[in-house]
């Protein structure tokens, strides 16, 4: 009977198992960041964390090859940028993200207001102000987004990528002269977010003092529409360069270089590293690098990776004989589910609750939250998350996939 709860009956062979490995990564390198906060001061640090990738990166970079490759191709299938192919990418997009959202938004509101009912106490609960910007993706548009709901803020500036890059692949297709071919109207769309956005944070850097830090850069929705374009890159040239896509031997190659120099980039950011760039007295080049270049250069450096993923079509060996395959899978399905409850509703609103006053309970802490994480998920995927994704496809036009192209199954974001 708890195999019937929590099995969500997917086929393998529909699926891109190097794309589910990718998310399944991501969202796990989340988590595990948000599992610590259970430690409490008994958690020392670790030198392996320092050498993994931001795992919220590596979700830009996926989630911009696979929303990136839909619109590619439905641009060149219809021959032209309209209202209709806008709206419908939207629905599509919206139906898969929006819904999940505001239950879980809804929830947390719902929970605040009768817990201070209960004892009698104002709620915790942002000014009405504030919280309306929740609705509207606004709470970290052009600020770092409130302590409420934080993990908000990638979310925020996905949807608002989302917005963007159509937009200015319609008004060029639109200003663009009629001889220019579709490739290069996308690549010039693509080019003009990247461009844009670096050159407008870069002027951001310039004009605050470096005394005043990264000003979580990271977090802004106007200083990061660039984030899900290295991945759209990656899409272009997935679509416009296939012989070179498929290229083995180019695969391993781009793949190992990207592995690498990720891990650098991400090694180069750390906090481990912070104190050498204070003692060597470049402190300011540090928060000038974590203000700019370095949000380009991980974004490019994990596209490398995207060729060979992508062609990791099947699980084999060791993965599918012992259940592997199975696993990356579901957690891959369900990471959306997982993003949205790991921190405040599971981490902050029941596990923090409980004070850690040893190691041994902190570990337990963290124990109990990956249960919690794992189950609810689930549970929100199977019963909430995949039927109401699934009305998309009697309310919008299914969007068109590269001929002999397996689809990828997971969930776009």
């Amino acid at each position: 009977m708890l195999k019937n709860l929590f099995s969500l009956d997917t086929s393998l062979d529909k699926r891109v198992f190097g794309l589910d490995v990718m998310r399944a990564i991501a969202i796990l390198v989340v988590v595990d960041a948000h599992a610590r906060v259970a430690l409490g001061d008994y958690y020392s640090g670790a030198f392996w964390h320092q050498l993994i990738p931001d795992g919220v990166e590596l979700f830009f970079v996926l989630s911009g090859f696979l929303i990136g490759g839909i619109l590619i191709r439905s641009y060149e299938k219809k021959g032209r940028f309209d209202a209709d192919l806008l709206l419908n990418f939207w629905t599509r997009r919206w139906f898969r993200t929006l819904p999940n959202y505001y239950l879980v938004l809804g929830g947390l509101i719902g929970l605040a207001l009768v817990r201070a009912w209960r004892s009698g106490l104002h709620h915790t609960l942002p000014p009405k102000e504030t919280l309306v910007k929740y609705f509207f993706f606004v709470q970290n548009f052009a600020r770092f987004i409130p302590d409420f709901f934080p993990e908000t803020w990638s979310l925020a500036i996905e949807e608002w990528s989302y917005i963007t890059l159509p937009l200015v692949l319609w008004l060029m297709h639109l200003l663009l002269p009629a001889s220019w071919p579709r490739q290069r109207i996308v690549l010039a769309a693509i080019l003009t977010v990247i461009v844009g956005t670096n050159l407008y944070r870069f002027l951001l850097a310039i004009h605050y003092p470096i005394e005043d830090g990264e000003l979580g850069f990271r977090g802004i929705v106007l200083a990061r529409l660039d984030a899900i374009s290295y991945g759209v890159l990656a899409a272009y040239a997935k679509h416009y360069f296939p012989a070179q896509w498929t290229h083995p031997r180019l695969r391993q190659r781009l793949f190992v270089a990207g592995l690498l120099l990720t891990v650098l980039v991400a090694f180069s950011a750390s906090i481990y590293i912070l104190r050498f760039y204070v003692e060597a007295g470049v402190y300011p080049a540090y928060v000038f690098y974590k203000r700019t270049f370095y949000f380009p250069l991980i974004g490019l450096t994990m596209m490398l990776v995207m060729p060979y993923m992508d062609g990791w079509r099947n699980a084999t060996g060791g993965w599918s004989r012992f259940g592997f395959a199975q696993i990356i899978t579901h957690i891959s399905l369900i990471s959306y589910s997982m993003y949205l409850l790991n921190l405040t509703p599971i981490m902050l609103m029941i596990i923090e609750r409980f004070p850690t006053t040893s190691l041994a309970v902190g570990w337990a802490k963290v124990a109990v939250f990956w249960v919690l994480v794992l189950v609810s998920s689930t549970l929100l995927f199977k019963y909430f998350e995949k039927p109401v994704t699934a009305l998309r496809e009697r309310l919008s036009k299914k969007e068109p996939t590269l001929l002999n192209e397996q689809k990828t199954g997971l969930p776009v974001q």
